[in-house]
């Protein structure tokens, strides 16, 4: 007889293994970066980096226009944008962390920056 417990884990794998068709950019991955990107990464924001480099990403139009760029379509290993999540980009000697600690903004966690990665293996696609 199979417990609750079993069931939850398998539970879990299955969703862990989903495949990267699944993630949404619209129900997924929006939210994620609206949570933790488009305060600073707005247009109205009035921060000053984000609106002179344009780095919004806070609209599909906005993410979707980051591929060829900060989005490697179909290489998340290759992509600045999975770089920055994980912390592993240089400014200087210090990672660049966004979003930094002073911000209000929730960080990716794994499983987030997970969803993103199998975004963009998929094609980062406007789904």
């Amino acid at each position: 007889m199979i417990g609750k417990v079993t069931v939850a884990v398998i539970a879990g794998f299955a969703a862990l293994s989903a495949s990267a068709e699944d993630v949404s950019l619209e129900k997924d991955l929006m939210p994620l970066f609206q949570r933790s990107c488009g305060t600073c990464h707005a247009p109205d924001s009035g921060i000053r980096g984000a609106i002179k480099g344009g780095a919004f990403f806070n609209t599909k139009k906005d993410i979707l226009g980051k591929v060829g760029g900060p989005i490697v379509a179909g290489k998340p290993e290759e992509s600045g944008l999975i770089k920055v999540l994980k912390q592993e980009v240089k400014f200087g000697k210090r990672n660049i962390v966004m979003p930094p600690a002073k911000a209000d903004e929730a960080k990716f966690s794994a499983e987030e920056i997970a969803k993103v990665a199998a975004w963009i293996k998929a094609g980062a696609k406007d789904n």
